[in-house]
């Protein structure tokens, strides 16, 4: 089992140590892990090198230098890091500035970096004006050889991510916060449709420290069972498609 979103509120080598045993005691095999104080090049490094440690942690990184982002990317290559998280609304550039991220994933696609992606639409003073999947559609197609892993499948739209997503291979859909936030709505239905349908290409989490880790396990458990799916396809959501990810 995995966990594809691992918050880590502190970056010390026995903070990371106390998660790396907690999951391994819960039988989580792998999970990502990010560092969400993180400022300086120095938190960077350090949060990959204490990581690293720990073959059953994987660090992400957020994207944070907007104002050079050449820099930047090559700051997240030279400390080694495969994923890179963006998150817009952390990063506070609405998705109206279309000319800020279409520059973002052209710097992005001439790199092997694979790509984790926010899709919630909610900010604090106004709504999202721009409709986010269709503003999606036109960025991947900038990132052809880079795998994008939209984080918590847009939520209540789930299908219409996976309908607009299904055949584009490198594109894969995360459920985590969704999986739990959404329990017993309908949103479920459309998670058991997916475990059935795309489940060589779908990703789950706890968004821990905001849900509780056995929680994540009782949910995630409940759907496989309400999914009613064969052994090859729970090996696909359990471990397997975070593996194919890691090594390719």
């Amino acid at each position: 089992m995995i966990d594809s979103c691992l918050h880590l509120k502190k970056n010390s080598f026995a903070h990371i140590k106390y998660i790396s045993n907690k999951i391994k005691l819960l039988k989580i095999r792998k999970a990502f892990c990010y560092y969400d104080l993180e400022k300086t090049n120095s938190d960077r490094k350090n949060f990959y090198n204490n990581c690293t440690k720990f073959r059953n942690l994987i660090p992400i990184t957020y994207l944070k230098n907007t104002k050079n982002l050449k820099d930047e990317i090559n700051s997240i290559i030279q400390n080694k890091y495969k994923f890179v998280k963006i998150h817009p609304r952390f990063l506070n550039i609405r998705l109206s500035n279309k000319k800020f991220y279409s520059k973002l994933f052209k710097f992005l696609s001439k790199t092997n970096l694979k790509i984790l992606w926010c899709t919630f639409d909610g900010w604090e003073r106004l709504p999202s004006e721009i409709n986010q999947i269709e503003f999606l559609s036109k960025l991947i197609k900038l990132v052809p050889n880079n795998k994008i892993i939209l984080m918590h499948g847009g939520g209540p739209n789930l299908l219409k991510y996976y309908e607009k997503f299904r055949f584009i291979k490198n594109v894969y859909l995360d459920l985590s916060y969704t999986l739990i936030h959404y329990k017993n709505t309908s949103v479920e239905k459309d998670m058991v449709f997916l475990a059935n349908k795309f489940d060589k290409r779908l990703l789950f989490g706890s968004d821990y420290p905001d849900f509780n880790l056995k929680e994540y396990i009782i949910c995630f458990n409940k759907l496989l069972k309400k999914s009613k799916i064969n052994k090859s396809k729970i090996q696909n959501l359990k471990n397997l498609n975070l593996n194919r990810l890691l090594n390719d």
